[in-house]
């Protein structure tokens, strides 16, 4: 497990990471989404022990490897760690041999030839370069190299795994398909596991939870549902590209609570606690359904607007509607075509109360 007490890191007087504190649980799959220069690499330095920290606490599998323990100053070489690191700038040795890279941490535990040979070669399999063992570093692709690099972290079955990115150079068409046999194969090691990542997709088919990193600190951490339906920040909401407005809770009516934006009255799951007060909103964009008619057969949050702007892309389209104030909606790319509409038309924008996130 990993355990950080109000870590702080600050570059030329500038704060990267500001009284953190974070947990990974044993054999845990955790990824650190934020947008770069967030944080999160310096992070994993840290834990690694590459960086140190200006202040604050870490702890391995309940060992403290930095920090102050009463007043005795505490730092664990990075190599007694036990820790397996794949960093976004591949660092195999370019003299070795990709077998030999591979191979490397293993010829320090003082293992068999043949069972060297076998790690390695599982290893060199699983990630898809048995044809390229006998190659150097400079003779394959960046995705090829990027493979190579997470094999040598995982042969020597690390109890913790820093990745940094490790996907971001695998070929397009190879990234799914790695993703799913990568999660696979730390399960079934049950390696505990720091996945850092800005891509929001590869967040959510990775990891058990998601801890979203901002201000130099984690400013929400959960599993999927929490992050997207409970969104408790605004810079969690921003980052995951949701409507993001500010209103005010105004009373129950109907066994839900009314909250006002701009003037526009909308209902939304009772909470009592909010009556009042002023409060954040959100929704997710594919939550929010469309009609070139007043819908009669729904009930509540039913709103006319004027299409302002169409984004369309491969497989889905991105609209924003006027309805007193921009918001945004995303349909699949073929309903765009049964619903006929072009920038300045007038439409209906409609939803269920049960997908306002409201928090003061």
């Amino acid at each position: 497990m990993i355990k950080i007490e109000y870590l702080s890191k600050s570059f030329n007087k500038k704060n990267v990471i500001n009284n953190l504190n974070f947990d990974v649980e044993k054999n845990e799959i955790v990824a650190l989404l934020g947008p770069n220069g967030s944080g999160k690499t310096t992070l994993l330095n840290i834990i690694a022990g590459l960086q140190y920290p200006d202040s604050g606490n870490i702890y391995l599998n309940n060992t403290m490897v930095n920090g102050t323990n009463k007043t005795k100053k505490i730092y664990v070489k990075p190599f007694k760690r036990q820790i397996g690191y794949v960093f976004q700038t591949v660092s195999l040795f370019p003299h070795m041999k990709i077998q030999d890279n591979i191979a490397y941490g293993l010829k320090s535990l003082h293992l068999s030839n043949a069972e060297i040979k076998k790690r390695t070669n599982t290893l060199i399999e699983f990630v898809d370069l048995t044809r390229y063992a006998q190659n150097y570093p400079h003779q394959l692709s960046g995705g090829q190299q990027q493979r190579a690099a997470l094999a040598r972290s995982l042969v020597t079955e690390p109890q913790i795994l820093l990745l940094d990115e490790p996907v971001s150079a695998v070929d397009p068409q190879l990234k799914e398909t790695f993703r799913m046999e990568l999660k696979k194969y730390l399960q079934n090691l049950e390696i505990t596991t720091l996945y850092v990542t800005h891509n929001i997709n590869e967040a959510f088919m990775m990891a058990d939870k998601i801890a979203v990193m901002g201000n130099g600190h984690i400013e929400q951490i959960g599993d999927r549902n929490e992050i997207f339906d409970k969104t408790r920040s605004t810079f969690v909401a921003k980052f995951l590209g949701l409507n993001i407005f500010e209103g005010k809770a105004i009373k129950e009516q109907d066994n839900l609570l009314l909250v006002e934006i701009n003037e526009l009255q909308l209902l939304t799951t009772l909470n009592p606690s909010l009556a009042g007060k002023n409060v954040t909103i959100t929704i997710k964009p594919e939550d929010i359904k469309l009609s070139t008619e007043k819908p009669s057969n729904i009930k509540y949050n039913i709103i006319p607007g004027v299409l302002t702007e169409i984004i369309q892309t491969r497989s889905i389209t991105q609209i924003t509607i006027d309805i007193g104030f921009p918001i945004k909606a995303i349909i699949a790319f073929s309903e765009i075509k049964q619903l006929n509409i072009t920038v300045g038309d007038r439409i209906y924008t409609y939803f269920n109360p049960s997908i306002l996130n409201v928090f003061s």
